[in-house]
């Protein structure tokens, strides 16, 4: 099992986020795909890999933008993103985003909020641009894109990421 960016990137791709799912997931009839993976395979792969930070993100929505306060240390910040390109394959589901970075006082001080949901997040970082997170109980890979990229050694990365956590599973 592995995954080619080559076949997610756009021209205004910035972030790629690659699920693995559980060779118990599956997609139901409505095409809604099942991402938890339970404490016990999560609990395995922070033991196999260097955790490199915990929090608590508090994440409010209004219309298209994400305002997001982080719990642990004040940071808040909005943002918009745009779906670029999905993937599936076999037991990863891969999506591009073009996330951008907004003013935080776009996000204006309302009562009509969306949606507010918390989560915890664990984060094991594998290099600036790579890192693994475990958001409540979904697992995924967070790549940075830029243009610059050695693609190659980046998908070499990757896969070896997915290689590992699927010997761990």
């Amino acid at each position: 099992m592995s995954i080619n960016l080559n076949n997610l990137i756009t021209n205004d791709t910035n972030i790629i986020e690659i699920y693995l799912l559980s060779p118990l997931n599956s997609i139901n009839k409505d095409g809604i795909i099942n991402i938890y993976i339970n404490n016990l395979i999560l609990n395995k792969i922070k033991k196999n890999f260097k955790l490199a930070r915990e929090t608590t993100l508090v994440y409010f929505n209004r219309n298209n933008l994400s305002y997001v306060y982080d719990l642990s240390n004040d940071n808040q910040y909005v943002f918009l993103r745009k779906l670029e390109n999905t993937i599936e394959n076999n037991n990863l589901f891969a999506i591009a985003f073009n996330e951008m970075k907004m003013q935080s006082h776009s996000f204006a001080c309302t009562n009509d909020i969306n949606n507010r949901c918390s989560y915890k997040i664990s984060e094991i970082k594998i290099n600036n641009r790579i890192s693994i997170i475990i958001k409540n109980n979904n697992l995924f890979i967070h790549y940075k894109h830029n243009k610059d990229v050695d693609i190659e050694k980046t998908n070499e990365i990757i896969n070896s990421i997915i290689k590992k956590i699927n010997s761990i599973i």
